[in-house]
C-alpha cells in the first residue's frame, strides 16, 4: 500500500469520527450550555460578593477567569467518552484503520471546540464586568485558548483512565487538578500583557505544555482505552 494510500485510509475515518461527534454535539448542546452557564455563574459571583468596586475587581480578573474556564471544563470530562463506550462505539473504532490514539484526539478537538471555544467568546464580556482593561484581552484570550486546550488534553487522559471507574467524578477531579496547576499558574502569568507584546515567557511555557499533552494524551487515552476494552472482552 503507497504513502498516499495509507494516509486516505486513516484520514478518512479521522473526518468521520470529527463530523459524527459534531453532529451528536450539537444534538446534545444542552450540556455545553449548562458548562457556559457554570463559567459564567462562577465570574457574576465576584462581583455580587465583593461588591462591585473597580480597585477590587481589576486586580483578580485575570485569577477569576480562569479558576471558572478551569472549573466548566472539569465538570464535561466525564462525558468524553461515556456516550461511545456505553454504545459500543469504542469497539468499533478499535476494529476500524482509525487508530484509537487519533480517534482520542478527534474527541479532544470536537469537546473543545464545543465547550471552551464559547467561554472565549463570552470572556470578553465578562473581564468588562470585572474591570479588565480592554488592551489586556488579546493577551487573555491568547493565553486562554491555549489553556483550555490543555486542560481538555488533560482531561482526555483522566476520562480515558476513570471511564466505567466506581465515583468516577470524583476520581476524575482528583487527577486532573493538580496536572492542571502548571496550566492555571502559566496561564494566569500569560494572560497579563508586557510592554514587549503579548507573547511573553510565560506563554511560550503554556504552549510548551500544551504541545507535550499534544503528544501524550492521545497516546495514553489510548492505552487506557485498549486496556478497558480487553478487561471487558475477557
Amino acid at each position: 500500500m503507497t504513502g498516499r494510500a495509507m494516509s486516505a485510509t486513516v484520514i478518512t475515518p479521522l473526518g468521520a469520527q470529527i463530523r459524527r461527534d459534531i453532529a451528536l454535539g450539537w444534538r446534545g448542546r444542552g450540556q455545553a450550555l449548562v458548562m457556559l452557564g457554570f463559567f459564567l455563574i462562577i465570574i457574576t459571583l465576584f462581583p455580587l460578593a465583593t461588591g462591585p468596586d473597580a480597585a477590587q475587581l481589576r486586580p483578580i480578573a485575570i485569577p477569576v477567569i480562569w479558576i471558572a474556564a478551569m472549573l466548566a471544563s472539569l465538570a464535561g470530562f466525564t462525558r468524553i467518552f461515556a456516550d461511545d463506550v456505553r454504545c459500543g462505539w469504542v469497539d468499533q473504532v478499535a476494529l476500524s484503520p482509525l487508530p484509537l490514539a487519533l480517534y482520542a484526539l478527534a474527541k479532544a478537538v470536537v469537546h473543545w471546540a464545543l465547550t471552551a471555544l464559547p467561554m472565549l467568546v463570552a470572556t470578553p464580556l465578562m473581564g468588562l464586568m470585572l474591570y479588565l482593561e480592554p488592551a489586556g484581552m488579546p493577551a487573555l484570550l491568547l493565553a486562554l485558548a491555549l489553556g483550555t486546550m490543555a486542560l481538555t488534553l488533560l482531561g482526555l487522559i483522566g476520562a480515558a483512565l476513570t471511564e466505567g471507574a466506581r465515583g468516577g467524578n470524583g476520581l476524575l477531579a482528583v487527577l486532573v487538578l493538580p496536572l492542571a496547576v502548571p496550566v492555571l499558574i502559566f496561564g494566569v502569568l500569560a494572560s497579563t500583557p508586557a510592554d514587549g507584546g503579548i507573547v511573553t515567557p510565560h506563554l511560550m511555557l503554556l504552549g510548551a505544555v500544551l504541545l507535550v499533552l499534544l503528544a501524550l494524551a492521545p497516546l495514553v487515552a489510548a492505552m487506557a482505552l485498549a486496556e478497558a476494552e480487553a478487561e471487558t472482552g475477557a
